[in-house]
């Protein structure tokens, strides 16, 4: 049995908005940044009680996104913490915020995550929830009857501890005495860490750390060779054309060029059209698409939208680039490979000499380099940037730091010094059939954009209900689940893609609101301007093209629901 006076270990884990620094922070009397992101695990040591302690620090996950939706070096920082305290963790600490609900999505979250430890991770592991003061007229006895909760308490055997940030002492006292309990039931075993599978993990991303430092000086070594053998002239004008998914951050980058001072604003209603002056930047925002869906069910005003903005627009002529954005603290595979390569297709084969990948939300991994999470991601993501011919740039567009966007603007001079002009093939492009590709699966096969758009507009429907929930804007009392059996449904694999999206908008939007002060005035802006905008859009477009046809007709009878008309 291991000898407990040299220590404990706990590697403490979490979503975001989980309390983990202050837990830790309590424990260890010590500062850690609360609201800091990070990606790599962080060790702390100190004492509590007399006792000697290490805390490790983990990456957070998104708290409703499954695992498959987790970027790669996340997952793998996530596993690589245990090897912070050899020989190995003692314990794991799940910290839960009860000020936050807990849903099934919380809870398949945690077992999916959790599933990279294997199943040995539950038998150390304690629960310990903070802020038990927000639960008011329930007590915690009541409120862990959730049967969500329920459920991780079980697997980890019953174990659990309510946290008291204003009674520190006691609290530390307390939990120490916990965690030697799960130790005795262990035996006074660690978590083995000579395990295959962490082993693995371990050993994929050393590879992926040193496979970064040649791609980055690859890529320093190509610009290099450009500068040195051409001469690369700064535009005197630089015309940008924004593609996306829906919630991408393509907004938030046009904020970042143009450093949030006001802006004109072209004409044209399709596709809004930024631009000022000086070194004259004019920046095209497209509607977004699908992540989990193929071009095939974006609806008809998308593409023409697109097509008609770039070939007819007398402000975007022949743009100088085309900045395809890609948020990146989600994860980017195959399907998404796919989808983006059908969505691309409609401006023609020539099109990816024009185009850099553009990362967003670079706050998020502060700590690893962008072609750390390039490499961690594998083969799809690999695909796109070569397929691009390396050009890429990342955005943290909470930074207001000028330079980013000057490095943004000297690599399109290097594009253009390169291949010129981006010329785009309008008839050509809308001759590619984009429908024949390996993203349309069986379960595709007897979906039409309109059943599509109807159920993403129920699925945007539940989850503006379970938002206000969680805000405690209306009078519902109960986090456990969704609303009722839905009035639409279709394949369980299609419901499945539909709550992968449904879950990325509440996420992005949650996280939005609860970072601001009047959370209840900006979630409705947030919705209204990300994801109703788009649904009204295709409405707008639908009405033009179909003059009042029955489809039209249902889908503005949708939009004028009592659900939807306040915000």
């Amino acid at each position: 049995m291991e000898k407990m006076e040299q220590g404990l270990r706990a590697v403490v884990l979490g979503w975001q908005k989980s309390d983990k620094a202050s837990v830790i922070n309590s424990i260890l009397g010590d500062e850690v940044e609360s609201d800091k992101h990070f990606v790599k695990s962080v060790r702390r040591d100190g004492e509590a009680n007399g006792r000697k302690i290490t805390l490790i620090n983990t990456p957070c996950w998104w708290q409703i996104f499954g695992l498959q939706d987790s970027p790669e070096v996340v997952k793998q920082e996530l596993v690589c913490s245990v090897f912070k305290c050899p020989p190995g963790p003692h314990v794991f600490l799940l910290v839960i915020n009860l000020s936050l609900p807990f849903t099934e999505e919380n809870r398949l979250s945690i077992e999916k995550h959790f599933s990279l430890f294997g199943e040995r991770i539950w038998r150390h592991t304690i629960v310990l929830f903070t802020r038990a003061d927000s639960l008011k007229d329930r007590n915690i006895e009541q409120h862990i009857k959730n049967q969500d909760l329920q459920q991780i308490i079980q697997r980890c055997g019953q174990r659990y501890h309510i946290f008291d940030f204003k009674n520190k002492s006691v609290g530390v006292k307390d939990l120490l005495d916990k965690i030697d309990d799960v130790v005795a039931t262990n035996s006074g075993k660690h978590f083995e860490t000579h395990d295959d599978m962490l082993l693995e993990i371990k050993i994929k991303r050393d590879e992926n750390e040193d496979n970064a430092k040649a791609r980055q000086k690859m890529l320093q070594d190509k610009r290099k060779l450009l500068n040195e053998s051409k001469a690369v002239a700064p535009l005197s004008e630089i015309r940008i054309v924004l593609l996306g998914w829906i919630l991408s951050g393509k907004s938030s980058t046009i904020h970042t060029i143009f450093n949030d001072v006001k802006v004109e604003k072209g004409d044209t209603e399709k596709c809004p059209i930024y631009s000022n002056h000086g070194r004259k930047i004019t920046v095209l925002d497209t509607p977004g698409c699908w992540k989990y869906f193929s071009p095939k069910f974006n609806p008809k005003f998308l593409q023409a939208a697109i097509l008609e903005s770039i070939g007819q627009s007398q402000h975007m002529q022949f743009p100088h680039a085309i900045i395809l954005v890609i948020p990146v603290d989600t994860a980017f595979k195959n399907e998404q490979k796919c989808i983006i390569k059908e969505y691309m297709a409609i401006l023609g084969k020539d099109v990816w000499k024009h185009t850099i990948v553009l990362f967003t939300w670079g706050d998020r991994i502060p700590d690893v380099s962008i072609e750390q999470h390039i490499e961690s991601e594998g083969d799809a993501l690999q695909w796109l940037i070569e397929k691009c011919r390396n050009r890429y740039h990342v955005f943290d567009n909470t930074n207001k730091n000028r330079t980013q966007v000057t490095e943004l603007l000297q690599k399109i001079d290097e594009m253009v010094t390169e291949n010129s002009l981006f010329c785009l093939k309008s008839q050509c492009a809308a001759e590619v059939n984009v429908h024949e590709t390996d993203t349309q699966q069986d379960e595709e096969r007897n979906l039409n954009t309109d059943q599509l758009l109807k159920l993403m507009y129920q699925e945007m429907k539940n989850r503006r209900k379970e938002i206000k929930r969680k805000l405690g804007m209306d009078k519902a009392k109960s986090f456990d689940s969704m609303e009722g059996p839905p009035e639409l449904s279709a394949d369980e694999k299609i419901m499945e893609k539909i709550r992968r999206e449904g879950s990325r908008w509440e996420a992005i939007i949650m996280d939005s609101v609860l970072n601001i002060q009047n959370p209840e005035a900006s979630y409705e802006n947030l919705l209204a301007k990300n994801v109703l905008g788009w649904f009204q859009k295709y409405e707008d477009y639908s009405q033009s093209e179909t003059s009042g046809c029955e489809t039209s007709s249902e889908f503005s009878d949708l939009l004028e629901t009592s659900d939807f008309r306040d915000i």
